[in-house]
């Protein structure tokens, strides 16, 4: 008889190397999504440290991340609890979008997070896309 087990997802903190389990994440309440923001690259491939100007403008113009968890609540209708009519919506694992402003900051055992409203999120990103700063 074989088990099959479940990998647990480990979340880091890529500047202060601090990790979380999914099991100790927060459940999202009613239409929240809980978030883990992208990581702004504190040095290049090569080794070379960026100025703080550069990673600021990396921070404010890439407001995406990957979505940890969903609250039972999120797309639906706040009065009937019918699921919205959408083509696609975000489910864990995914890379989305979001405001710049949007959402609660979070950091739990030493990983932020944003905790979102369902339609703060402005888009779903498709696997291998990448998303950078423009000057």
């Amino acid at each position: 008889m074989t088990h099959q087990h479940e990998i647990a997802k480990i979340y880091t903190d890529e500047e202060s190397k601090s990790t979380v389990a999914q099991h100790q994440l927060p459940i999202p309440m009613g239409w929240k999504i809980l978030i883990q923001p992208n990581q702004i690259k504190q040095q290049t491939k090569g080794g070379i440290i960026l100025p703080s100007k550069a990673q600021e403008n990396e921070a404010y113009l890439t407001a995406h991340g990957q979505v940890c968890a969903v609250g039972e609540l999120a797309y639906r209708d706040r009065n009937t609890g019918e699921r919205w009519k959408l083509s696609a919506t975000p489910k864990v694992g995914d890379r989305i979008t979001y405001g710049k402003y949007a959402g609660q900051k979070l950091v739990i055992n030493g990983v932020r997070f944003l905790l979102l409203n369902d339609d703060e999120i402005t888009s779903i990103l498709p696997d291998g896309v990448e998303v950078t700063a423009y000057l």
